[in-house]
């Protein structure tokens, strides 16, 4: 047995969340186009071929413009000084950019731990910008232990990277048990639903700007508990927007977690969502700090 932690790190938007759930074949981490969508980090656990893998979601890197995206920046900048491995990930159908070089800067400084380069969605491009693509990384990056082509989305190149991944697992030892594939909390598993499906439903400004809090909780003699939920947005309009007409929108939002969240937990549950305004919360310490977003020094 063997096993190891692997930072998988990159600018927003590259398929890291989308990677993680693939290789782990469950959802540990909330996937949607908008950037910036992992706020915190999170382990996915694989155990194949007598190994474990742990993998660890991280925010994209970036150079923040509020006191949530310093703690989303932060947090995945810790991870790299703990973990076995760092796996840094590109998109290879956009050009490597200011935002990957400034991720391979902060790789960089971890400067004793192994790291890997996974060249995601290689099923947008072709043959021939695949080869354009290799040079690129050549001429605008640095060296690595290994460099691994992969379409997460459809889970090619899995086997490469896990096997790229071996030489750096630990020997003789096992952190979580086999049947774990996350080490989230199940109420951080439902909010994190419930904000995945207002990103869904939802454009522009709006994703940045939501927060969900569980409230409260009532335990029911049917076995299927009430939770009562808060988003938070930062302007009025915002909620309008949240709500819908009539109320439509929140009450799909509602629906489709509801059922997500069964899915997932194997439980029953009762969702009530409230739609509240938090001026410019995503700058304010004391509340980033009551919904976990804030890093004690």
């Amino acid at each position: 047995m063997k096993a190891g932690f692997i930072a998988v790190v990159g600018r927003p938007n590259v398929g890291k969340s989308t990677l993680i759930n693939k290789l782990v074949n469950e959802k540990v981490a909330i996937v949607s186009d908008k950037a910036g969508t992992t706020r915190d980090t999170i382990k996915g656990i694989l155990n194949f071929n007598g190994n474990q893998y742990i993998f660890v979601d991280t925010p994209g890197i970036h150079k923040p413009k509020h006191l949530l995206g310093e703690h989303m920046t932060n947090s995945a900048l810790r991870v790299l000084r703990d973990v076995d491995v760092i796996a840094m990930v590109i998109d290879a159908s956009q050009e490597i950019s200011t935002g990957d070089l400034f991720v391979w800067e902060k790789v960089k400084e971890a400067k004793k731990t192994p790291r890997i380069l996974i060249v995601n969605k290689i099923d947008k491009i072709t043959d021939e910008e695949l080869v354009k693509k290799r040079e690129e990384i050549a001429e605008k990056l640095g060296d690595f232990d290994a460099i691994v082509e992969i379409a997460g989305q459809y889970a090619i190149g899995v086997p490469k990277l896990l096997e790229a991944l071996d030489p750096f697992l630990e020997d003789g030892i096992k952190y979580y048990p086999d049947d774990m594939y996350t080490d989230m909390p199940t109420y951080r598993i439902i909010t994190e639903v419930v904000r995945e499906k207002i990103l869904e439903r939802t454009r522009d400004e709006i994703p940045h700007s939501v927060a969900i809090e569980i409230i409260n909780v009532t335990r029911r003699d049917n076995g299927k508990d009430k939770f009562d939920i808060n988003i938070y947005v930062e302007r009025d309009s915002q909620k309008g927007i949240i709500i819908g007409k009539q109320g439509k929108m929140l009450k799909e939002i509602g629906i489709e977690a509801r059922k997500e969240i069964e899915s997932l937990l194997g439980i029953q549950i009762y969702l009530e969502l409230w739609v509240k305004v938090k001026d410019d919360w995503r700058k304010k310490k004391p509340f980033l700090k009551e919904l976990g977003y804030v890093d004690e020094k």
